[in-house]
């Protein structure tokens, strides 16, 4: 008998030994998808996942969970508010599993700027007293308030009532 063939049970609760366990878990780790194992031994999505969970090395556990820094969640959010990423694209580009996850980090990130005060007025560029440059820039403050509260309110929108309203990317353009 190999180590991939399926040792015959006698009963449904007789245990599996130990090589077959750590052979199923060994063919995860090299990339099969766990499906593919669990058909080919004849095992359930149980028992894989309680082996794996028992058996797997680091390489399994690096595998199964990505994990990111505050920093780089907020990079992902800002992409998102921004319009440079939709939220398909981000799971795609960031291997993440559901929209849920980013929707969470996008409500984290408008709490946070939400609580923060407002920043300071830019100093108007040294050796130059033009007011219009002071109008402009209070102007353009003022455009880019406007503008992350319209991301906001779009953003709740589509929490609330569950459809996209972003047009995404590669759309056909509106005539």
């Amino acid at each position: 008998m190999t180590e991939t063939e399926r040792p015959p049970r006698r009963t449904k609760h007789e245990n599996y030994p130990l090589a077959f366990r750590q052979e199923a878990v060994r063919q995860v780790e090299s990339g099969l998808l766990q499906r593919e194992v669990r058909e080919r031994l004849g095992i359930s999505t149980a028992t894989m996942a309680l082996w794996l969970k028992q058996y797997g090395t680091r390489v399994y556990h690096g595998m199964k969970r990505k994990l990111f820094t505050p920093a780089q969640k907020q990079q992902i959010v800002r992409e998102l508010l921004d319009g440079r990423l939709s939220e398909s694209e981000a799971l795609l580009k960031y291997e993440l599993r559901t929209k849920n996850t980013l929707r969470e980090w996008v409500a984290a990130y408008q709490a946070q700027q939400a609580a923060a005060p407002p920043p300071a007025a830019d100093p108007a560029p040294a050796g130059n007293g033009d007011e219009d440059v002071a109008a402009v820039r209070a102007q353009l403050r003022q455009a880019q308030w406007q503008l992350e509260a319209l991301h906001t309110l779009i953003d709740q929108a589509e929490a609330t009532y569950k459809i996209d309203i972003r047009k995404k990317a590669g759309a056909k353009p509106s005539k």
